[in-house]
């Protein structure tokens, strides 16, 4: 985009944020229920009230549903690059957040939650998301950048809000498995049933398993994954209730390629990553529990929750880590009168971590051997967080609504030492504090009963994560255990980094116009002290880390879905269309070194379309993704991944109790980049093995049957 493309839209921005459009009447036509809706949006414990802010997914059970990718398929905004394929690594970011990720496979700049509690740690990381089961979820709450300010939110990605499965109505069971490609293998067994009213109880459970050989050299995947929920109704005011979340899963990491083995369609994985046996192993378990009291105009929610994670981190070293983290979330709302209210938010989080490092056997390349060797650092760390907000939502008049937040976000951090110390290899330590304003203002304006303009602007900061805090030196091998002992030894040492910021404006119009149900976002995002790093994509280890001065983001968030044809081929069928367009342009602002270049790894363009078929219980659909350019691999913009286009097709019938699916991803065999793993500085245009390979033509076959 030229400069005058960005001072014209600009101007637009900050004029629509002061004045949307004249009113306009509603319009008093009848509704078509044979126009394709949006997704429908059920204000329910603690999400948002206001339904232009939030994009509601709900898992697709007629294909494949077991990945990240699987799930967030067709979510406009919402950046999904699988790394090692299935369930392992993906690169997961909102309006171009996290990018330049320090030591894998810790993810920051989203927050996540299952059923309104966070489960990204204290630090405000997620590591990582082996417990996502697309299966356990009723659907998925996404508030994009800034919109997460409406719910304390601490990341400049937003909020991602899983709502776990709930159980009320009459006992069922339900089984499902699928096999495919690559030995690809999946089951689930879930059961629930309760009552509605007064002192009955309800609940669900659920048992899933993954497993798969994938595509590479040393790519073997296995998960354990199990959820329960019990809800009791104690009276017409107050309901209680109660979760518990159990995960246990083994990943092997076969490494990145070059583009010259990607475009050959190389199966290799990386040669230390195999006698090495790099793989990661991590457990996790969550309980959770709260209430919810309703009366008099008067809402209070609270939720506590206590999780664990242990995780073992085989690659160049083994990193062994101890996590236990506590979660508060308290909401309460009054109303102000039949259409408006105010509220406050709190969020209080606290981590402690236990991280030791291992060498690989000896700690380098010939002396590996998949075992762990002799302990060269010993660190704990703790982080507090503290987000105490208030909001309000008011209807001014019947076409126009204001939603307000502003609070306060307190974060603490803390890395002692506990490995011994000397010149050569300095103490490790840090005592840091980070507090700054989080605010939202989103103006609402419905032109129909059915379609609405809005405007916003937001400011949210977002600290600095463990993983980029505390990074490793990498040492000189040599006689006489100098990798250990010597004159530079491997050693972890702490970063001084500045929290990041981001202020965002942001237009666009939700609802149904005509024949199309249309949702368009346009934002601009201005970031202070982003944090940026490079990364050995083959040692997977950080090389570098620090703040930008000035980044900037350009987007477009766009879904529209609209019935094509009804009774084309027999009486009660339906041809439905769908587009979805992201648009993430991030980029320096006048750097001293890269000027105006673009970040790497984030692609600019990505579009993907679905045509579908319907008639009772039966359907198929053709769904194409197409990415015009693939991201750079480093700052200096020399080497960039090719653009591609995958096709898939999926056939299903569902009688209500059976639903059996055939499906293909791929199918055309495209050989292609899903994601550029970490960024260098400069590669002055030479291919690096700093890729991730697409998965080639996969075929799953499902069957789900209800008892």
């Amino acid at each position: 985009m030229n400069n005058t493309s960005k001072i014209f839209l600009t101007g637009l921005l900050v004029g629509f944020s002061c004045t949307i459009a004249a009113e306009a009447t509603p319009d008093s036509a009848e509704t078509d229920e044979s126009v394709a809706e949006l997704a429908s949006i059920i204000v329910v414990g603690q999400r948002p009230e206001t339904a232009e802010m939030v994009e509601v997914v709900d898992p697709v059970l007629e294909g494949r549903l077991a990945t990240l990718d699987d799930l967030f398929r067709g979510t406009p905004g919402v950046i999904l690059e699988p790394v090692f394929s299935g369930i392992d690594h993906p690169r997961f970011s909102v309006r171009g957040s996290g990018l330049q990720r320090g030591t894998q496979p810790a993810g920051r700049g989203i927050e996540l939650r299952l059923d309104g509690l966070p489960m990204t740690y204290a630090d405000t990381s997620f590591d990582f998301v082996e417990w996502i089961d697309p299966l356990l979820f009723d659907d998925v709450v996404v508030l994009r950048g800034g919109r997460g300010s409406l719910e304390g939110a601490a990341a400049l990605g937003g909020v991602v809000d899983f709502n776990g499965r709930s159980g009320a109505g009459p006992l069922t069971g339900l089984a499902r498995a699928e096999i495919g490609s690559f030995d690809y293998r999946r089951s689930q067994a879930a059961i629930a049933g309760g009552g509605s009213g007064i002192g009955d109880t309800s609940g669900f459970a659920s048992i899933t398993y993954f497993e798969q050989d994938g595509f590479r050299e040393h790519n073997e995947q296995q998960a354990t994954r199990g959820y329960a929920r019990i809800e009791h109704i104690f009276s017409d005011a107050l309901t209680g209730h109660i979760s518990m979340l159990w995960n246990d899963s083994e990943l092997e990491l076969p490494g990145p390629q070059n583009l010259a083995q990607i475009e050959s369609g190389s199966e290799a994985s990386q040669p230390n990553n195999v006698f090495g046996d790099w793989r990661r192993f991590s457990e996790r378990a969550r309980i959770a529990g709260g209430f919810s009291y309703e009366a008099n105009d008067h809402q209070l929610d609270v939720d506590l929750g206590y999780m664990q994670n242990d995780v073992e981190f085989r690659r160049r070293d083994v990193q062994v880590e101890d996590n236990e983290d506590w979660s508060l979330a308290a909401r309460y709302r009054q109303a102000l009168n039949a259409t408006s209210n105010w509220g406050i938010n709190l969020i209080y989080q606290h981590n402690d971590r236990n991280q030791r490092q291992f060498f690989n056997g000896g700690g380098t390349p010939p002396t590996f051997s998949g075992a762990r060797g002799q302990l060269w650092a010993d660190n704990d760390l703790q982080a507090t967080r503290l987000t105490l907000q208030g909001v309000f939502d008011i209807d001014l008049n019947p076409q126009w609504n204001l939603n307000l937040a502003a609070g306060w976000d307190t974060h603490e951090r803390d890395i002692e030492d506990n490995f011994a110390t000397r010149d050569a290899r300095p103490v490790a330590e840090l005592d840091q504090d980070y507090d700054g304003f989080n605010g939202l203002a989103f103006l609402r304006y419905a032109i129909t009963d059915e379609f609405s303009l809005f405007s916003g602007i937001s400011h949210v900061i977002e600290p600095p994560t463990y993983d980029v805090l505390l990074i490793n030196i990498s040492g000189m091998p040599g006689p006489n255990n100098a990798l250990l002992n010597g004159d530079n030894p491997r050693r972890p040492i702490t970063r001084d980094l500045k929290e990041q910021s981001a202020t965002t404006l942001e237009i666009g119009g939700r609802g149904r116009l005509g024949p199309v149900a249309l949702d368009l976002t346009l934002y601009r995002a201005w970031l202070d002290n982003e944090i940026v790093s490079t990364t050995n994509a083959v040692t997977q280890n950080v090389t570098s880390v620090g703040n930008a001065d000035d980044t900037e983001r350009w987007g477009v968030e766009a879904a529209a879905n609209m019935v094509v044809a009804n009774d084309w081929i027999q009486a009660g069928d339906q041809l439905r269309f769908g587009l979805d367009w992201t648009w993430t342009e991030a980029s320096f602002d006048n750097d001293v070194t890269f000027g105006n270049n673009q970040l790497p790894i984030v692609v600019e363009h990505t579009i993907e379309g679905r045509l579908n078929y319907r008639n009772g219980g039966f359907s198929t659909e053709v769904f194409v993704t197409h990415v015009p350019d693939g991201g750079f691999a480093d700052y200096a913009n020399t080497l960039q991944a090719d653009g591609y286009t995958t096709l898939g097709a999926r056939m299903s019938y569902d009688t209500g109790r059976w639903l059996v699916f055939l499906e293909g991803r791929n199918i055309t065999d495209e050989k292609y980049v899903s994601t550029v793993i970490g960024a260098r500085n400069n590669l002055n245009g030479n291919d690096n093995a700093i890729f991730a390979p697409g998965e080639p033509a996969a075929f799953t076959l499902g069957l789900q049957v209800s008892l």
